[in-house]
């Protein structure tokens, strides 16, 4: 979606999560062609993971069964199930540590550094509690995808309209203060190279209204495995490391700079 300099500026202004992708940084470079067996894999995984999506969704919206999300602990069992199936399938070796750090309960605010589309695979996988997240307008209008996370308890932020996100993100903290876990990626953005990019404000308005702790969830391998600028996934090994609960409170200036080091302290371990 193109925007002109003068749209973006107006955007950033009102919209403190992210102004789109952005051009790549300065010395990026095209990851390498894949192979033709990962090609296959791909392709193969693709159609196992989205005919059962087309029927669910088109059953859903006949009246028939109501389709699983994340938001329940059943459905977040059988979307788990689902993703781990596709991970093996593209064979994708998921290691999972930190998980005892998440609390059993209350209100908690998950936090991504977002790499790579298969990290849509990785957190239902890895996140030991059902959660909701926010969506935003690409997303809204993805076939399938959209209908679906707007049909399923997760929370669609317009960021072209500042009334209605500032009105969405108030009712989210609500839903957090009332014990619920929320996930969102403070870069707004995959990330080109795989390493942290500045983190955007609006996770951190989320987070002070909130006022709930927040636990990092940082993938480290899926950039290598499904970088930006690629259709094609590359076999290897993922992993997703959970920090211990960041406490929050709204006066604190330093809260960006801890939620960064969890990140990239977990980013650094082997």
């Amino acid at each position: 979606m193109y925007a002109s300099p003068v749209a973006a500026l107006r955007l950033a202004s009102v919209w403190p999560f992210s102004a789109f992708g952005g051009p790549p940084p300065a010395g990026w470079r095209p990851p390498s062609r894949a192979t033709a067996a990962d090609l296959a894999r791909t392709g193969g995984a693709a159609v196992r993971f989205v005919i059962p999506l087309v029927r669910a969704v088109r059953s859903s919206r006949g009246g028939g069964a109501t389709l699983a999300a994340t938001t329940s602990a059943g459905g977040l069992r059988e979307i788990r199930s689902r993703c781990l199936e596709v991970l093996r399938t593209l064979r994708l070796d998921l290691e999972v540590t930190g998980q005892h750090r998440v609390p059993a309960d209350g209100g908690l605010l998950f936090m991504w550094n977002q790499t790579s589309h298969l990290d849509h695979l990785v957190l239902p996988a890895a996140i030991p509690r059902p959660f909701h997240s926010l969506f935003n307008n690409e997303i809204k209008g993805t076939p399938l995808y959209g209908p679906y996370l707007r049909s399923s308890g997760h929370f669609w932020i317009d960021r072209t309209d500042e009334a209605q996100w500032r009105v969405q993100l108030a009712g989210v903290a609500a839903h957090i203060r009332d014990g619920a876990c929320v996930l969102i990626s403070p870069e707004g953005t995959r990330s080109w190279d795989g390493k942290l990019s500045a983190l955007k404000r609006g996770a951190f308005i989320l987070a002070r209204q909130a006022g709930a702790p927040i636990v990092c969830v940082t993938i480290v391998g899926a950039h290598e495995r499904l970088p930006r600028g690629t259709i094609a996934v590359r076999p290897g090994r993922i992993r997703v490391s959970f920090s211990a609960p960041i406490p929050v409170a709204a006066e604190d200036p330093t809260l960006e700079e801890q939620v960064a080091a969890a990140f990239e302290r977990s980013m650094r371990e082997p």
